[in-house]
């Protein structure tokens, strides 16, 4: 992933630029009042909590497939979140950008993919990473 691009949220939009909802659609049986119409949908307002600590990564390569995260998704990342146990991170490790799930088991942690053929990373007193920010959200496109 050493050529990946990193998106900033873009500034205040006006609500003609916005998405409209025409109605909701229901996965059961349909609701009577769902003639009605939405307000603008802002899909940043969804899913991004701390604008100026947000930023988007498109995902290269297929090592967090099993998490759900495919080549070329773009995924939302929170720099002011602290990393748990089971947190998807964004981080650079000798200057290689990756994308990790953080393990923990006792006091020791370990960068891992889904992908069994690639080792785990131990991180140790002298492992030379820094995180750049906790995954809070995936953009997929089914098609």
């Amino acid at each position: 992933m050493s050529n990946w691009t990193s998106y900033q949220v873009q500034k205040e939009r006006e609500d003609n630029d916005l998405l409209q909802l025409s109605r909701r659609i229901e996965t059961g049986f349909p609701s009577p009042a769902g003639d009605h119409l939405e307000r603008s949908l802002n899909l940043e307002e969804l899913i991004v909590r701390r604008p100026t600590s947000t930023f988007y990564v498109r995902v290269e390569g297929d090592a967090m497939k099993a998490s759900g995260i495919h080549d070329k998704d773009i995924l939302v990342v929170d720099r002011s979140l602290n990393a748990t146990n089971g947190s998807i991170l964004v981080v650079t490790i000798d200057d290689e950008v990756l994308i990790r799930r953080l393990i923990k088991q006792g006091n020791r942690r370990f960068l891992v993919t889904d992908d069994a053929s690639q080792p785990p990373i131990p991180v140790e007193h002298n492992t030379q990473w820094m995180i750049w920010g906790v995954v809070t959200h995936l953009i997929h496109r089914f098609t």
